[in-house]
């Protein structure tokens, strides 16, 4: 059965180009579907596709699919894989641009699982989800019960497809993505999709989405009671940047508060255990100023073993970060 969407914005059909695609892509792209006939969670077609300037000749098709987080499924808005989207930032001249953004990593799988386990730790709680990508862990948040939760990432796209996946599991109070960064290359993206065939979740949670560049730390929001972070340790200058982020997003609360990590320790294990080392004595963070604001009391480390939309496992290492804000 396909998923019946609706988008405010009207969205067309067309044939898949496949000219620019090259045929290691194509490749890949085979595998895949097979790996989906052999037992992967099947994705269904939206019948729409995000807008860019060359969206004619390389659209990005929208998909939804259902990730299984523990006793839970959750709806995921997408595009078909990675693949799709290096087409299309390679068609716009822009090859280098990250990708991955775009397919679910088990960090997040691994995020969800705990929040829908430990519901109080997001619950009448302001959360941000930092990198969301296709934003699981906010979704799980908002449907647990959090008052409000601020998708976060660099990728405009990245923020419409998290947004969406929100609606696409009945969470109902969702605002669209601010004007100033809903045109990424210059064109419009259509308004969040609604759902006509998926009930109300009776969530009352509030979810926005703000671009949040990492290495622009001044530039984020603030005031979180709950951050949350999955797979974000990929490149080493992003270590310290976000260290040093994180910290920043607590600014303006009073009390208690709690930072979650989600990563695979031995994906890229000097930066794992870098960022640790930071977190657990801020003060060799470089520049860090927020000795007087901000103290981290204790660190709690759990290996959790989880799947991909793929059916491949990886042990991912949760980190529970508790956070005191003077």
């Amino acid at each position: 059965a396909t998923s019946r969407a609706m988008a405010t914005a009207g969205t067309t059909t067309r044939a898949v180009s496949t000219s620019t695609t090259s045929r290691g892509r194509r490749r890949r792209r085979a595998m895949r579907r097979d790996a989906t006939a052999n037992g992967d969670r099947a994705k269904m077609s939206l019948a729409m596709d995000l807008p860019h300037p060359l969206r004619e000749h390389v659209p990005m098709d929208m998909y939804a699919v259902d990730a299984r987080c523990g006793r839970r499924d959750v709806r995921l808005v997408l595009p078909e894989c990675e693949d799709a989207v290096v087409d299309v930032y390679s068609a716009l001249g822009r090859p280098w641009d990250d990708p991955h953004w775009a397919d679910l990593w088990h960090g997040s799988v691994a995020l969800a699982e705990k929040i829908f386990d430990n519901p109080e730790l997001v619950r009448g709680k302001r959360v941000i989800d930092l990198g969301c990508g296709l934003g699981l862990g906010g979704i799980a948040a908002a449907l647990v019960g959090a008052r409000e939760v601020v998708m976060s990432d660099r990728e405009e796209r990245a923020l419409w497809c998290a947004l969406s996946g929100c609606r696409a599991n009945g969470i109902k109070n969702v605002r669209e993505i601010p004007a100033q960064w809903n045109a990424p290359d210059d064109v419009d993206l259509p308004s969040v999709l609604r759902f006509d065939d998926v009930s109300d979740c009776g969530s009352s949670c509030v979810v926005s989405a703000a671009k949040v560049d990492w290495f622009e730390p001044e530039k984020a929001p603030s005031g979180f009671d709950v951050v949350l972070a999955c797979d974000v340790l990929y490149t080493p200058d992003a270590v310290d940047a976000i260290a040093t982020l994180v910290l920043k997003l607590f600014d303006g609360t009073n009390g208690n508060g709690a930072f979650v990590l989600a990563d695979p320790p031995g994906r890229f294990p000097k930066n794992h255990e870098r960022f640790m080392a930071l977190m657990e004595d801020p003060t060799r963070i470089p520049g860090y100023v927020g000795a007087e604001r901000q103290a981290i009391v204790s660190v709690s480390s759990t290996i959790e073993e989880c799947l991909n939309l793929e059916n491949k496992t990886m042990h991912v290492k949760l980190s529970n970060f508790d956070i005191v804000t003077r």
